[in-house]
């Protein structure tokens, strides 16, 4: 008898033999946080996920300031190093493009990616605005090509069974949904202006760096959303320059975000997404 073929996290002796594995080309846009986290996850993914659908092979990484770069690419593994993710999106070794730079650099590298045929992964939130994600997602309509946002936790082995739970009517009818993703880490009125604090660059707030994890998770067990009402705050509205201390700029973003929604299926929730609770590093809990 034929053993059960499974997806996702695997032990040795649960699937048969793999056979052979093609190798995908893959390009990283960003060597900081994300670009290392993205990174580790592909070194690991074949070990962990197995059999996987194709086993990364890690071609190209991209950052503004090269001898950065040229150290990250050496010290993660990949066969060289660009500048211009333009460089990075034209070499034909590559044949997914992660986009992990500031959020305001996401929609522009992942539409050209698209149109060269390039698969693309690109950190969340896709883009600045409606606009511009609908752009994205049309340039890859067009062109035929996956296109993923980093919605990472959708795969957690406790949200994966939640979901199976769901399906399968182990608990029910879902009437009410309650999330919330709390961190602390800029509580400090010292804290300076970093580019996640300016609209400019990131957009928005807690409700786009946390609460869009959460509304995911909400989309993705319980279902669409049909209406919603929500507010957000700033509690500290200056910080520190980073170039320069002695000088304050305006926080223009959300430091909290708090939501009532209710769901086309009939079920309601709430969604609160912070950056200001003490003694939250990363908490995020649904119910």
């Amino acid at each position: 008898m034929s053993k059960e073929k499974k997806v996702g996290f695997v032990r040795m002796g649960e699937v048969e033999a793999a056979g052979e594995v093609r190798e995908i080309g893959v390009g990283v846009l960003g060597y900081a946080f994300m670009g290392k986290a993205h990174t580790n996850a592909y070194i690991k993914m074949p070990i962990f996920f197995y059999p996987p659908p194709a086993k990364p092979r890690l071609v190209a990484i991209c950052g503004r300031t090269e001898r950065a770069v040229a150290e990250a690419a050496k010290r993660y593994g990949y066969e060289t190093y660009y500048t211009d993710w333009r460089s990075l999106i034209k070499d034909e070794r590559v044949e997914l493009v992660d986009n992990c730079l500031p959020n305001n650099m996401h929609a522009a590298p992942s539409i050209a990616a698209a149109e060269a045929g390039k698969h693309v992964l690109c950190e969340k939130p896709l883009a600045m605005n409606v606009e511009e994600a609908r752009e994205v997602y049309e340039a890859a309509e067009k062109a035929g090509v996956k296109h993923m946002t980093g919605f990472n936790y959708r795969f957690i082995p406790a949200v994966r069974l939640a979901k199976k739970l769901i399906e399968e009517g182990y608990i029910g009818k879902i009437l009410q949904y309650r999330a919330v993703y709390l961190q602390e880490w800029i509580m400090d009125p010292s804290f300076p202006l970093v580019w996640r604090l300016r609209r400019s660059i990131a957009a928005s707030g807690a409700l786009g760096d946390l609460g869009a994890h959460i509304i995911d998770l909400a989309r993705f067990l319980v279902g669409e959303l049909s209406s919603v009402c929500g507010m957000t705050e700033t509690f500290i509205k200056e910080r520190p320059l980073p170039e320069d201390p002695s000088k304050k700029g305006t926080v223009d973003v959300d430091d909290v975000f708090i939501a009532m929604v209710r769901f086309k299926n009939g079920a309601v929730g709430s969604l609160e997404a912070s950056r200001f609770c003490a003694g939250r590093k990363n908490y995020q809990r649904i119910e």
